[in-house]
């Protein structure tokens, strides 16, 4: 069994073989690891910091797969850099009217693409 040390408690490598050989261990260091994080932050961010680690867990717990759970992970992340980049937009626009440039997409054309055979 893989363990963290002391040296380099983030380790790719170490992390990845503890998913591998002890998911177990690997998600109570993975929470240990959060919560560290969270309550490294100021008093004040906290109570949010937990609630968006709530709604990624429960994105996760949700998804059917883990491809599918970084997808909806990061369409979280997206929405909130719109949301974000919408408030900017109004507090320096100079007419100060709300303006939207981004609406989400509701469905993209997927393109196939087919492998090319290299001849050696």
């Amino acid at each position: 069994m893989t363990q963290v040390t002391d040296q380099d408690p983030m380790d790719f490598d170490i992390w990845m073989n503890m998913a591998k050989d002890d998911p177990r261990q690997f998600e109570s260091m993975r929470m240990e690891a959060i919560d560290e994080v969270i309550e490294s932050a100021p008093a004040e961010r906290q109570m949010q910091l937990r609630r968006l680690q709530w709604r990624i867990d429960m994105a996760r717990e949700r998804a059917a797969s883990p491809m599918a759970a970084t997808i909806a992970i990061s369409k979280m992340m997206w929405d909130a850099f719109y949301n974000l980049k919408d408030h900017y937009e109004e507090l320096y626009a100079k007419d100060s009217t709300p303006r939207r440039t981004h609406a989400p997409l509701e469905s993209a054309q997927v393109i196939a693409f087919r492998p090319q055979l290299v001849e050696a």
